[in-house]
């Protein structure tokens, strides 16, 4: 029983980490107990067995875990300890630790390890004293000569140790100390113990080599706040505004361009008053605080008066403090008035190649179409729609050919390679510009057009492609040399001589005539020889006149204006015994023309002319004088005449019967004619003999329409014919001998109702025209013949039965022109005649008042005639039955 328990308990003891294999084990047992005991013996040793292999398959497991979990975190612990070893090492200053028991620390210093830099250690090791271990190493030499010094601390004087004593405590038992130890060389030393887990530290730590190395950085700081210092002074002084915001875009710095920016007194008023150099600005900083990075925009400001083009940029400033963004504003006004010019330039140089004729089209880099003008679409009918896809420059050909726009070739391929080879063909170097340009080609149209196309390789890349349309220009090129042609062979074929000499005074151009007037050289005159040595061959011939021939030189190589004029009517003798006429034309280019002319048989004849003139003339002054004498020797006679027949017609000596009545008239009606026709003719011979004289006045036109109207208006009465005036009230006046006019409208009224028959009509009218008045008489008579026209307004020229002595046109045509007018006929036989008189009328005078307007009163004519030789106002011949009272002369139908 005791065995069976105590293998039970063994089973459970071995298999305690499984209480269902215990309690079976239990089992076991108990059941043993009712049988043998070898059985029982047997089986336990089995289930032992079984247990034991269980547990060992358990074991070797668990091992293997636990065995890759310790190597990793040993893994992880060796980084760990390599990292705290090269802080360590980063000290400015020598590390000791150690990890001993007690026999080691009652043995010496011991083997500590070693950490710190090696800057450090060699600036410690310059303590160390030398020794007489030749196996020694520096840390214990250096140990050795810093552990016999006492440590100053803040024990009590009297207490202090030395530094080995206060190693060996801080070894044995944990005691920590800091403080120093002075060398020989009056230099401290730092020393610090500490306690660090299982181990302990002692830190050495040389002061003067950790301030160098303060030094060092303190003069770095001190250098970079230098920079710093005038990097925000120039900042401070810079010409550009500049400025600082905080966390909220607030303004916490500015410097003083940015205060006279926005007019303000100065910057610390800005910042109190955050004033914004324009309300876009901030939105550009909020821009920049969003996206964290550099932004930057455009703004329009007004400073001191001028409009300031800004460019903004806000940065975000990576820094302690409030600084969250810096800003700077650069004044770029210049550059975007530049750009703005340059831009209206380009848009200028567009619209300027607009307006030209020329078709002009530019290619890029890509030999896609990026600019054409109007006239290029012009030129080859194409429409914007097609071009606004910009196609290559080889599409574009293909689309012109397919319109049958193109030249037609043999071999399109080649010719359009040929057209794009400008391109590709010899390229530069890289780096060196491509420049170059094809040659000029010529294409005839499919539809007769000419055009000259020149191509040439833009600055910017790409070609440029012009083309001009000549076809016009090789028209007038070609009519301009057939005019040429047709010019020189006209010169050829003139009687006058011509020369032409250049502004160097070589002769250009002459004719034929030249030649053969001058008998010169051919061979001289066609090596276009200069002035001098053409008018040394001219004066070799010259007898008289020389002096004219030598100022041709003067005037064809002088550039002054007073001997560029023209000169003409200039004459030469020659030896020979011609004369010739010569003048001088300076011409619009610079050149001089001069023309020779025989005039010998011009001349000669021009003599004889001038000879017959003066007899001639002589007879026509003894013919007016015979005719001026008569006329006054006829006037005597005729007043006495005419005055005892008006004493006879008054009955004065008694009552006259009926018949002699009529015979009365008859003599004062043909009295009245011939002495009218005495003062014609005695007029005619003062306007001839240049002695005729006006008094010019002031004259209102339509007045003196009216009162010939009103004095023709018995003798229209008594044709029978209609009399109207056509003429407007507002015509105004002319200057002009009132009496003259008077007279000439007499004669063509006299002259109308003559060529009138019964029941036709006489219209007396005027009108203004620019500068002139016209007053006419036209009439529905018979009409004049175009060769009658030719000579009526000779004097004593008459044709027709009602025709007079031929003075009336004559005297009219002659007092017009004195007044500076003339007279114009216009008529067809069969529908009369229209007599217009010109009269000049300045501006001035068209709304001026007359100096007398009152119609001028039927008179007495005068026996003699007037002092000045003026014949007197012609009367309307007077009735010869006039025994009944005198009726009212009726007046005249006025057309308005």
């Amino acid at each position: 029983m005791r065995r069976r328990a105590l293998f039970g308990a063994g089973a459970a003891g071995v298999l305690g980490a499984s209480p269902a294999a215990a309690q079976g084990l239990a089992d076991i047992a108990a059941a043993a107990g009712r049988f043998d005991p070898l059985a029982v013996t047997a089986a336990g040793a089995v289930g032992v067995a079984i247990a034991a292999i269980a547990w060992a398959a358990r074991v070797s497991a668990a091992s293997r875990t636990q065995s890759v979990t310790w190597s990793e975190k040993l893994a992880e612990m060796e980084a760990q300890l390599e990292k705290a070893d090269a802080v360590l090492s980063a000290h400015p200053g020598l590390v000791l630790v150690w990890e001993d028991d007690y026999d080691a620390i009652e043995s010496g210093w011991g083997l500590p390890k070693i950490l710190g830099g090696p800057a450090a250690l060699a600036s410690l090791l310059s303590f160390a004293r030398e020794n007489d271990d030749p196996l020694a190493s520096p840390v214990d030499r250096l140990l050795e000569t810093l552990g016999e010094l006492p440590v100053e601390d803040d024990s009590a004087p009297g207490e202090t140790k030395k530094l080995k004593d206060k190693v060996r405590e801080l070894r044995a038992h944990g005691i920590a100390f800091s403080g120093s130890v002075v060398t020989s060389e009056g230099r401290a030393i730092e020393a610090d113990g500490r306690v660090a887990g299982g181990q302990v530290a002692l830190w050495l730590t040389d002061p003067a080599a950790r301030m160098a190395e303060d030094t060092g950085i303190m003069g770095k700081v001190r250098e970079r706040t230098t920079d710093l210092h005038g990097a925000l002074t120039l900042l401070e002084r810079a010409p550009l505004p500049a400025w600082r915001r905080g966390a909220d875009l607030s303004l916490v710095w500015v410097n003083r361009a940015y205060a006279e920016a926005v007019e303000g007194l100065a910057p610390a008023a800005v910042l109190k008053d955050q004033v914004e150099l324009d309300p876009a600005a901030r939105k550009i900083a909020e821009k920049a605080a969003a996206e964290r990075r550099p932004a930057e925009g455009r703004i329009i400001v007004n400073i001191r008066g001028e409009r300031r083009v800004l460019k903004i940029v806000e940065t975000p400033m990576h820094a302690a403090d409030d600084a969250a963004l810096g800003g700077i504003a650069v004044d770029i006004t210049e550059l975007d008035r530049a750009r703005t010019e340059l831009r209206h330039h380009i848009e200028a140089n567009r619209r300027a190649l607009d307006q030209i004729p020329t078709a002009v089209a530019l290619f890029g880099a890509a030999q896609n179409l990026i600019y054409h003008n109007q006239a290029f679409l012009r030129l080859w009918g194409l429409d914007e729609a097609d071009l606004a896809v910009q196609p290559s420059h080889g599409e574009l050909l293909d689309l012109l050919r397919h319109a049958g726009k193109l030249p037609e070739r043999a071999d399109y391929a080649e010719w359009k390679a040929e057209q794009l080879a400008l391109y590709t063909g010899e390229l530069a170097a890289p780096g060196g510009e491509r420049d170059g340009e094809a040659p000029d080609d010529i294409w005839h149209l499919p539809d007769g057009r000419t055009l000259r196309v020149a191509r040439a390789r833009h600055p910017l890349g790409g070609v440029l492609c012009v083309f001009d349309d000549i076809t016009e220009r090789l028209d007038l090129e070609a009519r301009y040399n057939t005019q040429i042609k047709v010019q020189r062979a006209t010169l050829n074929n003139l009687a006058e001589g011509v020369a032409v000499f250049s502004a160097d005074g070589s002769l250009r151009l002459y004719n034929a005539s030249f030649l053969r007037l001058w008998r010169l050289d051919e061979e001289l005159l066609n090596a276009r020889p200069h002035i001098d040595r053409v008018l040394a061959a001219l004066k070799d011939q010259i007898r008289a006149g020389d002096e004219a021939i030598a100022d041709i030189k003067r005037r064809a190589t002088s550039l002054s204006p007073e001997d560029r004029v023209s000169v003409k009517d200039l004459s030469v003798a020659l030896a020979d015994g011609r004369t010739l006429s010569f003048g001088i034309e300076p011409l619009p280019d610079g050149a001089t023309l001069a023309h020779f002319l025989d005039v010998t048989d011009s001349r000669e004849r021009e003599k004889e002319l001038k000879e017959r003139n003066a007899f001639l003339e002589d007879i026509d002054r003894q013919k007016s004088k015979f005719v001026d004498h008569v006329s006054y020797q006829l006037r005597t006679p005729l007043a006495t005449i005419i005055g005892f027949a008006e004493m006879l017609d008054g009955q004065m000596f008694g009552v006259l019967n009926d018949r002699q009545k009529d015979y009365i008239a008859s003599i004062l009606s043909a009295s009245h004619h011939l002495r009218d026709l005495i003062n014609d003719i005695i007029d005619l011979a003062v306007i001839d003999a240049g002695k005729m004289t006006l008094e010019p006045g002031e004259v209102d036109v339509r007045d003196l329409l009216e009162s010939a109207a009103t004095y023709a208006a018995l003798k229209a009465e008594d044709t029978q014919v209609s009399l109207k005036v056509d003429c407007p009230k507002d015509i105004g006046c002319i200057r002009a001998d009132v009496k003259r006019l008077k007279q000439v409208l007499f004669n063509l009224l006299s002259n109308a109702f003559a060529y009138t028959g019964a029941g036709g009509e006489v219209v007396l009218g005027a009108d203004r025209a620019p500068g002139l008045v016209r007053v006419w008489v036209a009439d529905t008579g018979r009409g004049v013949s175009p060769e009658d026209q030719a000579k009526a307004f000779d004097p004593f020229e008459s044709r027709g039965p009602s025709a007079g002595a031929g003075l009336g046109l004559s005297l009219v045509q002659r007092f017009i022109t004195l007044h500076g007018g003339w007279v114009r006929m216009e008529s067809e036989p069969g529908k009369g005649t229209r007599v217009t008189c010109y009269l000049p009328s300045p501006p001035e005078t068209a709304a001026g008042a007359p100096d007398a307007a009152a119609p001028a009163s039927a008179t007495r004519r005068e026996g003699k005639p007037p002092k000045d030789g003026a014949s007197p106002k012609k009367e309307p011949a007077a009735s010869p039955r006039r025994r009944a009272p005198r009726r009212a002369r009726p007046k005249a139908r006025a057309a308005e």
